[in-house]
């Protein structure tokens, strides 16, 4: 999942985070929630790039940082 949060008017990258779940929804929640949690912003203040969100772990060479949450606890 990749989240835009409020480092995107400073011209900073979003954040991809590699999550564990069902489905979609259940993901987007999970990246959320993180996000809001670990960069203290505020739910509203954040937007998910689905553009740049897929299933899966990103390749080695994908050309940029991501974020593994999958052994976080629920």
């Amino acid at each position: 999942m990749t989240i835009a949060g409020t480092e995107r008017f400073d011209g900073e990258a979003r954040y991809t985070w590699v999550v564990e779940a069902a489905d979609l929804r259940s993901a987007v929640n999970k990246a959320l929630a993180y996000h809001a949690l670990s960069q203290d912003q505020h739910l509203c203040n954040l937007e998910v790039d689905l553009l740049h969100t897929f299933e899966g772990v990103p390749p080695e060479n994908c050309a940029y940082h991501w974020n593994d949450i999958r052994c976080s606890s629920d």
